[in-house]
Order: C-alpha cells, then structure tokens, then sequence
C-alpha cells in the first residue's frame, strides 16, 4: 500500500537538493529522489500532477500527518491485496477510471 497525496505541478514548491530523475521506459510517470540518501521526493504521474509520498509529509511535520491529508480514494484498487471496507471511492484504474461497486 501507499499513501501520497497529489498536486498540480504548478502549486508544488521543493527546497533546492541535489535531485535526479528516473523517468519509466513504458509508463507516463517520472519519478524524483534525492542523489544523496536516495529517498524519493516526489513522483509525476501520467496526468502531470506531483504525487508526494505521505511518509515524508509526515516526516516533516514531526511524525503526524496533517487531517487535511486525510485519505479521499483509493487509486489502482484492481491491484489490491486486501479488501478495504470504507466509504471512500475506490477507482480500479485511477481517478479518471472506472470504479469498483461493491455488492
């Protein structure tokens, strides 16, 4: 499972580190890490929004994950391990996909 949260491009802004980028030979997504530790900083995905790991948000504000981040979908749920029971919709493809009906 992972969480992140995701912005337009344009309303994300990063200290300046020393980063590079992996870009995925088949896939429209590029993801970018930090050259020191290796850590991934943020990744892009197909639509162009900047998809930031909840992890590290939750690192940089001493451990806790801010309640405006609270979870709002669930994204490639196709590909689930396990079955989440929430109210939250749950797009089998991503948000621009279907979604899952539970019955």
């Amino acid at each position: 499972m992972f969480s992140a949260t995701a912005w337009e491009a344009s309303s994300v802004q990063m200290a300046s580190f020393d980063a590079r980028s992996f870009s995925h030979p088949q896939k429209q997504l590029k993801k970018t890490f930090c050259a020191t530790c290796g850590e991934v900083v943020f990744g892009t995905n197909r639509l162009g929004m900047c998809v930031v790991p909840n992890a590290m948000l939750a690192r940089a504000s001493d451990g806790w994950l801010d309640v405006a981040m609270a979870p709002t979908m669930h994204l490639y749920y196709r590909q689930r391990v396990v079955e989440v029971r929430d109210e939250l919709p749950k797009y089998l493809d991503g948000w621009d996909g279907p979604t899952y009906l539970q019955g």
